[in-house]
């Protein structure tokens, strides 16, 4: 049983990135420097500079903090300052990210209040395994009672 929970939170740790706002990010450098982190926020006005070679470096805010990120791509078609965004990347040097991936935010898409962990298949699969393990528990010490 300890081994079913303990595979199951570490499943759900793994493959789980949740959303993190800039500010926490900017807190906890030392945590995320390096990992895999999803950042959201709103694209800083007047922080786009595009380089070469496929290269765009911007601002992403929540209003508190401000993160800088690089970008190495293709853009989304809706990419603008002032939009919300999702930078998935990694942490590196405290400040700066770089990003291996931009999602631009719908704001009708994100009004609907549901939980994005419900629409995940590892969630399921983890709380399948820990129902599976509470049942095994519960009939072992029906069986050794009676």
């Amino acid at each position: 049983m300890l081994l079913s929970a303990g595979l199951a939170f570490d499943s759900m740790t793994n493959y789980l990135n949740p959303y993190l706002s800039v500010t926490h990010v900017a807190a906890n450098t030392d945590r995320y420097e390096g990992r895999s982190i999803q950042v959201m926020g709103v694209i800083a006005i007047g922080s786009i500079v595009r380089g070469g070679e496929g290269t765009t470096i911007f601002a992403v805010t929540d209003g508190d903090e401000t993160l800088d990120v690089t970008y190495v791509g293709a853009l989304p078609q809706n990419f603008d300052q002032g939009k919300d965004v999702v930078v998935v990347g990694s942490l590196r040097g405290g400040e700066s990210l770089e990003a291996s991936k931009i999602l631009m935010k719908c704001p009708s898409k994100y009004e609907s209040g549901s939980a994005p962990l419900l629409g995940n298949h590892v969630f399921w699969v983890a709380l399948a395994m820990a129902l599976v393990a509470v049942a095994y528990l519960v009939i072992t010490v029906a069986w050794k009672r009676g």
